[in-house]
């Protein structure tokens, strides 16, 4: 009885350190890629469809309030077609160039997720848990934030929250 406690313990401290390992080997892997500039290993990283969605809704959830803030000046129409142009644009700018700037520097492309002095800054990253299948990246300076979920036995970066200033 003894050892099956032992080995269970042992099982249990083995799925800790790889469920946390795991996540810190992603971020780390992932801005290595970013700074390397190795697309095919970004690609690996990142669910680059669930990402493009991430942004396309956080794109269009401003044209909203946006609409909403200027009443009727933008006007239905002019919001649809706002939000009509959103997925044609963010499927041509989200690239795996664009993901490595925004992973470098916390901006590119419009898409900004912490705001630097200089486009060559580098930005620095904090871990926020966010569940047993989510964690965030959030930028030190700024709101925004890099969402990733668990994929199998490791983790790919899905989504983004963008700044909100």
């Amino acid at each position: 009885m003894k050892k099956l406690f032992g080995w269970l313990l042992l099982a249990v401290i083995v799925c800790g350190i790889w469920f946390f390992g795991s996540q810190f080997y992603a971020a780390h892997d992932l801005r290595q890629a970013a700074r390397d500039g190795d697309v095919a290993r970004l690609e690996g990283r990142v669910d680059f469809p669930a990402f493009r969605d991430s942004v396309k809704g956080q794109i269009e959830s401003r044209i909203e309030s946006e609409a909403e803030a200027r009443g009727a000046s933008l006007g239905p129409l002019g919001a649809k077609l706002a939000k009509a142009g959103t997925g044609v644009v963010v499927d041509t700018v989200v690239t795996p160039e664009t993901v490595a700037q925004i992973i470098r520097t916390g901006q590119a492309a419009g898409l900004v997720i912490s705001r630097r002095e200089s486009e060559r800054e580098q930005v620095a990253w904090r871990f926020e848990r966010g569940g047993f299948n989510t964690f965030r990246l959030a930028a030190e300076e700024g709101s925004g934030a890099l969402v990733f979920r668990r994929d199998g036995l490791g983790w790919k970066l899905v989504g983004v929250d963008l700044d909100d200033e």
